[in-house]
């Protein structure tokens, strides 16, 4: 089963328990992660990459020094260890999001600001574009979102990352809120799900496995902290 997990930055982790952090991640990533001008930027990468060395040390009864991440030649980063097990992480304002399952998947949570909806022409199929003109003014917004969400989580599922033109595959609403893509790319089934995290960001969730947990399950800065003192 599907399972997705977020962690809220409420608040900024002090100087000591973010460099104690940063010695639990791989040297290349600490190394990208100090060179982040913004504090927030480095603080949600690295939340990130502890969110989901929290959950593999648990479900996989790893130690930290355990966990070794490659990368597919796309960029998707994966766990060494065990290719039974499949993850990805997304982060955006506020909210750093994970989901895992013993078959490929891929994850997009964004926040929702003004944007221009010319983006659609460059980025969506002809499909895509006509449902978003359909929608009434005050609703293109949210729908634009939508269908960004969905597609993100889709290249990211299939493993291609933007290899993948955006524009040549499509998202499908049905009339039960069924959500299907077509796609020459790849011919395998993907399955989706929408979640409700915040009313300001939009989550979506692609997956080859068509059983998804009913919640996100949320986890504290602190408790993700705490976990690796105690180690």
């Amino acid at each position: 089963m599907v399972e997705v997990y977020a962690v809220k930055l409420n608040s900024f982790w002090c100087k000591e328990q973010f460099n104690h952090l940063l010695t639990l991640v791989s040297s290349e990533k600490g190394s990208r992660i100090k060179r982040y001008y913004r504090l927030e930027d480095a603080q949600r990468v690295l939340a990130g990459d502890i969110l989901i060395r929290y959950l593999l040390s648990q479900k996989l009864n790893l130690s930290n020094k355990d966990i070794r991440f490659g990368v597919n030649p796309y960029g998707k980063p994966f766990l060494l260890l065990d290719n039974e097990m499949h993850f990805n992480i997304s982060h955006s304002g506020n909210w750093v999001v994970c989901c895992i399952d013993n078959q490929p998947l891929g994850i997009d949570v964004e926040q929702i600001q003004p944007i221009d909806l010319k983006l659609a022409d460059r980025f969506f199929a002809f499909e895509e574009i006509v449902s978003l003109n359909h929608k009434k003014e005050s609703e293109k917004i949210n729908h634009f979102y939508n269908i960004w969400t969905l597609k993100e989580s889709y290249i990211k599922a299939v493993g291609k990352g933007l290899s993948i033109p955006l524009n040549s595959f499509s998202i499908k609403f049905n009339k039960k809120g069924y959500i299907t893509v077509t796609s020459k790319v790849d011919p395998d089934d993907y399955y989706f799900k929408q979640y409700e995290l915040d009313r300001n960001y939009k989550l979506a969730v692609c997956a080859k496995c068509n059983e998804f947990q009913d919640e996100i399950q949320l986890i504290e800065m602190q408790n993700l902290y705490e976990h690796f003192i105690k180690k």
